[in-house]
């Protein structure tokens, strides 16, 4: 700890030049956005601007207009909006007897148009992967009407389980960018994940195993990974190895396995709010980047979720 307080980053290295920063954004473009099938794992304590570097990846990905989109709603409500505003039409899949009750300050979202939002209902999350409807922003929203983990954890172990049967059988619409805030959650290391019992573990270690064995076959098959964490160390060793490239917010900090990225440790600890770097798979990384904000939820309305899945 003392180290990193000894060697933190010059005021230097955060003056944005738009000409280094259009540089590293064609890079991105060419080498991640235009590539089907690459993942990218965004790490930064809360409140380092994450949700905002998400966003930031939809707008690519929606500019270069042809990939589909599915981002999982994990109950902070006012991501809806966001995206609604900016990216929509939207459908939002939500379990039986279980609602979303959205209401804009405003009619039209970010280009004059009136919002454009779809419900469906789903009997469990895993069906959601035939479901998911072309040039719309797809929103499975179960995790919000789920207060027992051990439910969360059957959820989303069908979830992706069937995601990996069906992405090799081709069943599923391609590209795909899969979208998901704090993945640590679905993908947990020893000691951060939901499981208690021995049941519940086993259901947990098989899921993971599935996921760690098939992540890379997912991307040959043209399903990208868009995930967060608070922590390198928070996701499974297996899977978070399968993140080729890596956008990095403050506080992030990694160990033995990422030994490019560790030797910056001390430059991530001084990243300011809104900015990020981006590893590539080579890891070198870019200068620090000034990403565009995006208006948060709460400033265009409320989302109140109506409803419990048991």
């Amino acid at each position: 700890m003392e180290a990193i307080e000894v060697e933190e980053p010059i005021q230097e290295d955060f003056c944005i030049d738009p000409e280094i920063t259009s540089y590293w954004e064609n890079r991105i473009e060419r080498g991640f956005v235009q590539q089907f099938g690459q993942h990218i794992c965004e790490i930064g304590r809360p409140g380092t601007g994450k949700t905002q570097g998400l966003y930031y990846l939809v707008d690519k990905i929606k500019e270069y207009g042809k990939e589909q989109i599915l981002w999982f709603d994990i109950g902070k409500g006012d991501e809806i909006l966001t995206l609604c505003h900016y990216f929509g039409p939207v459908t939002i899949f939500t379990p039986p007897g279980c609602e979303l009750d959205i209401k804009f300050r405003g009619k039209t979202d970010a280009f004059g148009n009136p919002y454009d939002i779809r419900f469906e209902t789903l009997t469990r999350a895993g069906h959601i992967w035939n479901k998911i409807e072309k040039d719309r922003i797809n929103i499975c929203s179960f995790d919000p009407f789920i207060l027992d983990p051990v439910v969360t954890l059957s959820e989303m172990s069908f979830l992706f389980e069937q995601l990996i049967r069906k992405a090799f059988r081709r069943e599923i619409i391609r590209p795909l960018a899969i979208v998901y805030d704090e993945f640590h959650n679905v993908c947990p290391s020893q000691g951060y994940g939901y499981a208690t019992s021995r049941q519940e573990t086993a259901t947990q270690r098989r899921s993971l195993n599935m996921i760690k064995r098939n992540v890379q076959k997912l991307r040959v098959e043209q399903y990208r990974m868009i995930v967060t964490t608070h922590e390198w160390q928070q996701l499974f060793k297996g899977v978070r190895m399968a993140f080729e490239w890596v956008m990095i917010r403050r506080g992030a900090k990694f160990g033995t396995d990422e030994p490019r990225l560790a030797q910056f440790n001390p430059r991530w600890a001084g990243i300011k709010k809104g900015q990020c770097y981006i590893a590539l798979p080579t890891r070198e990384h870019t200068a620090p980047l000034q990403l565009p904000y995006y208006l948060d939820g709460f400033r265009l309305g409320t989302v109140t979720y109506r409803g419990m899945l048991e």
